[in-house]
């Protein structure tokens, strides 16, 4: 099973998050097959032959620009356009790329991939599929907003990479920052199982070489100083002074003694925990994909769990706990899960583990019948909302 550690290696994360991430790219050649397991041909076929796919999600794109549906798609049964293997044929015979979005919503060893990522990173992604034939780009030279990272699952590709002309820039920027006007710092070959990490804001092009050429880009979405900003600004609703109305332009003593309230506000608002707590909340409201468990989850019912039931948390980020009085709380899928005592914390502490634990498991942890039925409603709750799976064992 192929994970975020084995695609940097042999850097380990401390090297990699401190000589890179956020920093510089990295071309690091692999051996080739690597990777050939997340997604091969005949598994791209099965999948093109078997789902309905469209634009935006599925597109061909040709020397920068976006090819017009029609000409590789026809109507279906029920109207419904489905792919034209003929047109899309020539298509691709006339030099477009194939691009399909999300593809770890179809291939189960992409979806292992992503949620590794996710562990790893402490935040959400996404990953897409590029195919390519000829010698044309499908992309223009561009920048993403996310940091991605390539993996060449088949082939062989040229890039060319740039340093960023603005750094960290987002995708609501007030201002686009300027192409770069000199060459390329790097200008390789990404052959199979090779790996090409790109920072946010650095420009990259990619040139197929006349053959087939297939890779994945793991995109990665973490929160920014913005995302904290805007937190903050939610929990500085709850004072006065922040809801009251601004002192008028003609009242400049009462702008000066406004300010005099805010300012120790917002020093409070940003006091060494604040980062952490913030990040702590943001990956409980990551949704993670989807978990399920037919024919049986119509008729499990949490009331009825049985000793060898197993229970892990849908997404790949733990539970993390703080006090509130004499009890604990935590927040996932957007919901705060309050009042708690430390036994059943104890209990649910366990679902960090990246295993399954049974339901007997959790129980050991407890103390008295009245416990055991607090933590089976715990339970009913956390699987309605989503947070954790429950499977018959």
């Amino acid at each position: 099973m192929l994970e975020f550690d084995h695609v940097i290696a042999p850097l380990t994360r401390d090297q990699f998050f401190t000589d890179y991430w956020n920093k510089s790219f990295l071309a690091a050649k692999g051996a080739a097959g690597r990777f050939t397991d997340l997604l091969r041909w005949d598994e791209l076929n099965a999948i093109l032959e078997q789902h309905r796919l469209g634009p935006p999600r599925f597109r061909l794109t040709h020397e920068g620009r976006a090819i017009e549906p029609f000409r590789y798609m026809s109507p279906g049964a029920g109207g419904t356009p489905q792919l034209n293997s003929g047109k899309l044929a020539a298509c691709l015979s006339e030099g477009a790329t194939l691009v399909l979005d999300c593809v770890e919503e179809l291939a189960p060893k992409v979806r292992t991939l992503a949620a590794s990522f996710r562990e790893a990173l402490h935040a959400g992604n996404y990953v897409n599929l590029y195919a390519g034939w000829h010698s044309q780009h499908g992309l223009d030279l561009h920048w993403d907003s996310q940091d991605i990272m390539v993996l060449q699952l088949s082939g062989k590709k040229r890039w060319q990479i740039y340093q960023p002309t603005r750094l960290y820039p987002l995708p609501d920027d007030m201002e686009a920052p300027p192409k770069p006007a000199g060459p390329p710092i790097w200008d390789g070959m990404l052959e199979d199982g090779d790996m090409l990490y790109i920072p946010r804001g650095w420009w990259h092009v990619a040139f197929p070489i006349g053959e087939p050429s297939l890779h994945l880009t793991v995109a990665t979405v973490p929160p920014h100083g913005m995302d904290l900003l805007q937190w903050l600004i939610g929990r500085l609703r709850r004072h006065e002074t922040v809801r009251a109305d601004l002192p008028r332009l003609d009242d400049p003593r009462g702008q000066k003694a406004y300010l005099k309230a805010l300012r120790p506000l917002l020093a409070e608002a940003l006091a060494d925990d604040a980062i952490a707590e913030f990040r702590h909340e943001w990956e409980g409201d990551l949704r993670p994909l989807p978990s399920i468990h037919l024919p049986d989850m119509p008729y499990l019912q949490i009331e009825t769990l049985g000793d060898t039931h197993r229970i892990r948390l849908a997404a790949a980020h733990h539970l993390h706990f703080t006090p509130k009085g004499e009890n604990m709380e935590f927040k996932a899928q957007g919901v705060l899960w309050s009042d708690l005592p430390p036994n059943l914390v104890s209990a649910l502490e366990m679902l960090n583990d990246t295993r399954a634990v049974t339901f007997a498991e959790l129980c050991a942890r407890l103390d008295g019948d009245n416990a055991k039925a607090h933590l089976r409603h715990t339970l009913a709750a956390l699987a309605r909302a989503g947070v954790i799976t429950v499977e018959k064992p």
